[in-house]
């Protein structure tokens, strides 16, 4: 299993240096075509199977930033607010399938997930007025990452599922094309949350016996 430090960057920095990816380069080699899920690629270890778990649990959120990006720091706020933002996309999802459980702790028959937005190309930050979160703002899934300061030029989605007890990698998966918002020639943070959305509602986690 993957060493999480992901809690500590976010609590420091909110960013990760010296990589673009989570995943390795031996196991981005092992990426295939997702056919059930355009768009995706992902690799399933042999003899797992997502559909031997009743249960979900929401690990972390890692940003990676791309060496090419201007901006490479984000405040406390402003990655939290991504991080429940992707957290809800997952619980918003599971909701509404039905097949299965949000979990609050490791256990049987519970997968964790851990995802990561990486490869992030973003451009100077916007100052001032944008730079503030109202008190009390709850982060969904969709249409509360506006005022982040943050404009992306690009970005990639990551992740893994794990299972929750023995730590063995059930599956992995990563997203390279994150589309911008219909008419709009520039992508922002909620656009990467919209498409995490549509990944869980396609079926990422939906393959059962």
């Amino acid at each position: 299993m993957r060493v999480l430090i992901a809690v500590f960057a976010f609590a420091v920095a909110g960013h990760v240096f010296g990589a673009e990816s989570f995943l390795s380069e031996s196991e981005r080699a092992k990426l295939t075509p997702n056919p059930d899920v355009p768009g995706v690629m992902h690799y399933v270890t042999p003899g797992m199977d997502q559909g031997d778990f009743d249960n979900i649990l929401f690990g972390s959120v890692t940003l990676y930033f791309a060496e090419s990006s201007k901006a490479k720091d984000i405040d406390a706020d402003e990655a939290k607010s991504i991080s429940d933002s992707m957290r809800a996309a997952v619980v918003e999802a599971v909701s509404a399938a039905g097949q299965w459980k949000i979990a609050e702790a490791p256990g049987p028959s519970t997968v964790l997930i851990n995802v990561a937005i990486t490869e992030i190309d973003m451009q100077n930050k916007k100052r001032g007025l944008l730079g503030y979160t109202p008190v009390g703002l709850v982060a969904t899934a969709a249409g509360n990452l506006a005022g982040l300061r943050m404009q992306l030029k690009d970005a990639k989605i990551e992740g893994e599922l794990v299972d929750s007890v023995s730590g063995d990698v059930v599956a992995y998966f990563r997203v390279d094309e994150i589309p911008p918002k219909a008419g709009e020639k520039s992508r922002t943070w909620n656009d990467v949350t919209v498409i995490f959305e549509k990944l869980m509602e396609q079926g990422l986690l939906a393959s059962r016996k």
